[in-house]
């Protein structure tokens, strides 16, 4: 048994027996890491919170679902190539975290987990605007931002997804990193946003009626091909 199960089915066992609703299995770091999800932790079906962050975890079971209960979910920094269909039976899900895997896409049925207030892509291989999460109207946090900066990895998103628009429960929106060289007008749309982060993007320009965004408190712009910032832009907080 690696340094990694054993510390985990400690842990597992702990929550077992105290019914803890929260279970930490993530970046056991120097101790190895897991490659699947022990069996025992299905055991633990009140589960309210579930982090395995920083394993080497390359697939999810179907044994998942057990979870009727859980609201916050941490897949990031595994070696995920594909989102899970059965997560998207986890409908009571609030949070989700698979940044820094390697997806290329999102399954249409993510649109049925209605509840997500938080979602994080970040640093995966997507290359298109995953649509059915316009779907996800209770959305207030959507990343699907870049730390990469190798050009054949990371998220590389051309197009400004205007379906981004439906989703006008956001209050903060990363898509730093990308490959963006146009925001249309229609952002002004998401007037929850307080967070907006287009850094690290091809933009030449930025819509003049960006001042709309009244609730803006941070709008970041680094590292883009700006050539001017509209004088409107001082109207921000």
């Amino acid at each position: 048994m690696n340094d990694a199960r054993e510390i985990a089915l400690a842990k597992i066992q702990t929550v077992k027996d105290k019914k803890f609703r929260e279970l930490d299995l993530s970046d056991f770091y120097t101790r190895g890491k897991l490659t699947k999800i022990p069996p025992e932790v299905f055991e633990l079906e009140w589960l309210e919170s579930l982090d395995l962050k920083g394993n080497q975890l390359e697939k999810i079971p179907e044994t998942i679902t057990r979870f009727t209960n859980l609201s916050v979910l941490n897949l990031k920094g595994n070696q995920l190539t594909e989102i899970p269909k059965v997560i998207t039976r986890l409908t009571n899900l609030s949070v989700l975290n698979l940044g820094s895997n390697q997806l290329r896409e999102v399954p249409e049925t993510i649109s049925q987990l209605t509840n997500l207030s938080r979602l994080n892509l970040m640093d995966n291989e997507l290359r298109e605007f995953p649509e059915a999460i316009v779907h996800l109207t209770n959305l207030s946090v959507l990343n699907l931002g870049s730390s990469v900066l190798k050009a054949d990895m990371g998220n590389k998103l051309k197009k400004f997804p205007e379906a981004i628009i439906h989703l006008t429960n956001l209050s903060q929106l990363d898509l730093s990193g990308n490959q963006l060289k146009t925001i249309p007008e229609t952002i002004t749309r998401l007037t929850s946003l307080s967070v907006l982060d287009l850094s690290g993007n091809q933009l030449e320009r930025i819509p003049e009626n960006i001042s709309r965004l009244t609730n803006l408190s941070q709008l970041k712009l680094g590292n883009n091909q700006l050539k001017r910032i509209p004088e409107t832009i001082n109207r921000l907080n």
